[in-house]
């Protein structure tokens, strides 16, 4: 009658949450009659020293499964340790009032012990106390155990072996929501302009059968002996609708992702105290062991191979690339630097608009992988074109600076979408592949430009009586250009470089050809005059495809004859 009549008097106040799926009850938390109409089940439990001495903190939830509104129990609650000593927890000036029929809310309590031993918590305790009598009066109405849910902060461990997880198990966080499960996908090391980060990427699934909202958990990194903390990196909240899936991303402040060893899940608890100060905490739930996950030769081997001008398979979560857009890899190939010291490959894709309108030429970004486990970002050419023009082909290169003892015979082409959330970037495809090896041959080389040399040869004349140079030479190059396809190139694409080298492998002469712009090359005689101090009958004419790069020009020799 007591409680009944408090309910009435009681003003209503806000509540936590009412069907929200975040506080639906879970089949793994036991639930206790505290009332007739009232069911307590234990959240969070939080044992953490800090310099103040022992932070003990609790989070319940209790759920009225009655048909009326019902005032929260005023009972006082305490917790109790292994050795017997109880503490009185403190309300949290944020607590509800009172419980509408059949929902479900969440009531935190905290007290700041003097203590810097290590201790353990046993159970929770709600007792009525009559502070009207003297001596006064205690009832027990209540004792849960809580030793198996204890948190004793940022460096702990679990003992439960349902709470550690492997890179690639895919786990749930019952106090949150069983109808979401989350799969970790990816652990990549990004620099951001706020340093070096290890960027984890989990895929979040609704199983269940309605729609629900990824709730808000936080996830942080451990090597042996420091915790670094992550940050979620979506911003506003995501909704699944039954059976969809989307990707969540943390980032963690930790240099190499080697020294970490386990990432850990945690909730966020909230405590308000008398003078409206709010003091926050985190329970962890789920450890996620990182042997392997990082690993160069284990994320090579999950990926398939990759057949040269097929269409790539993209991410169906992913809306970098539009469905109407064809993106190929028409050719990966390795070339020199024209001063040394270094090797760039390029890598030629090839993006075919098949709808009938025009579409925004894609932006994304690209990064190779070797075997070792070292990351090369491409270098996109500069464009200027802005949109697909409906059923004809758009070919750009991305070029890749790796050191001179890189072979490519076996690498990882990554395709990254930097857009969605900035500075970071995400894999939206993968793929094994290698670079091209030199065929002699050169009329695919220069893809989309079909080049077949038909002839050449060269022609001298001694100058005489004449100052300078004694010997006058022309080189004539017959050659066949053709464009392959519908396909078009920028301005900025790869140029021909023809060059005529002595039997002392010195250059005589070189002429850079381009194949578009007003002085394209076309089909026809090529002529180049050049003057020497010397005779030359035996001479090699060699042909290189040349790209710009930051670092400087790159040249790669296609083809070389001999007269």
């Amino acid at each position: 009658m007591f409680i009944l009549a408090s309910s009435l008097v009681i003003p209503s106040a806000s509540f936590h949450v009412s069907a929200d799926e975040k506080y639906t009850q879970s089949s793994s938390q036991l639930s206790y009659q505290l009332t007739d109409a009232i069911q307590v089940e234990v959240k969070s439990v939080l044992n953490e020293p800090t310099p103040d001495g022992t932070r003990i903190g609790a989070v319940v939830r209790l759920y009225n499964g009655g048909d009326r509104l019902i005032g929260v129990p005023e009972y006082e609650v305490r917790v109790k340790t292994q050795e017997g000593l109880e503490y009185i927890m403190r309300p949290s000036q944020a607590n509800p009032r009172n419980i509408q029929p059949k929902e479900t809310v969440e009531l935190s309590y905290m007290n700041v012990v003097d203590r810097y031993d290590v201790f353990s918590l046993a159970e929770l305790s709600w007792l009525d106390v009559d502070e009207f009598v003297y001596p006064k009066e205690e009832k027990r109405i209540i004792s849960v155990p809580i030793g198996d849910q204890e948190w004793r902060g940022e460096k702990a461990n679990f003992s439960d072996p349902s709470k550690i997880k492997k890179w690639e198990d895919t786990f749930t966080i019952p106090v949150l929501s069983d109808s979401i499960t989350y799969q970790p996908v990816s652990l990549s090391e990004q620099n951001t302009p706020d340093g070096l980060m290890t960027v984890v990427s989990l895929l979040a699934t609704n199983v269940g059968d309605k729609t629900t909202t990824i709730p808000d958990f936080r996830m942080n990194g451990k090597s042996a002996t420091k915790v670094f903390t992550g940050k979620r990196l979506e911003q506003g909240a995501l909704t699944l609708d039954p059976g969809e899936k989307n990707y969540i991303h943390y980032a963690i402040p930790v240099k190499n992702k080697s020294d970490l060893k386990s990432l850990t899940v945690l909730t966020p608890e909230d405590f308000v105290a008398e003078d409206k100060s709010h003091s926050s905490f985190l329970i962890g739930r789920v450890t996620i062991n990182l042997e392997g996950a990082a690993s160069s030769q284990r994320f090579m081997s999950q990926l398939a191979p990759y057949e040269l001008n097929k269409p790539i398979k993209f991410d169906p979560l992913s809306d970098l690339i539009q469905p109407q857009v064809e993106v190929s890899m028409v050719d990966l190939s390795m070339s020199e630097s024209a001063g040394g010291g270094f090797k760039a490959v390029v890598a030629k894709f090839k993006m075919l608009n098949k709808s009938g309108g025009p579409i925004q030429v894609p932006y994304f970004q690209t990064v190779l992988t070797s075997t070792s486990g070292n990351k090369y970002a491409g270098t996109r050419q500069e464009t200027k074109v802005a949109s697909l023009i409906p059923n004809i082909s758009y070919v750009i290169y991305y070029s890749y600076i790796v050191p001179n003892t890189e072979t490519g015979e076996q690498l990882a082409m990554e395709i990254l979408d930097a857009k969605k959330v900035e500075p970071y970037n995400f894999a939206v495809a993968a793929f094994k592949t290698k670079t091209a090896a030199a065929s002699g041959d050169s009329s695919s080389a220069f893809y989309p430009f079909h080049v077949t040399l038909n002839n050449w040869y060269t022609e001298s004349n001694y100058n005489m009586g004449k100052g300078g140079s004694s010997y006058s030479y022309k080189l004539n190059v017959d050659l066949d250009i053709k464009l392959q396809d519908a396909v078009v190139v920028d301005q900025n694409f790869s140029k021909m470089r023809l060059e005529v080298v002595d039997s002392t492998n010195r250059v005589m002469a070189s002429k850079v050809l381009s194949f578009i712009g007003d002085d394209k090359i076309v089909s026809g005689t090529q002529t180049l005059n050049f003057d020497l101090d010397r005779l030359e009958n035996t001479v090699t004419l060699r042909m290189y495809e040349i790209i710009d790069t930051p670092f400087g020009e790159v040249r790669r020799l296609i083809q070389s004859w001999n007269r």
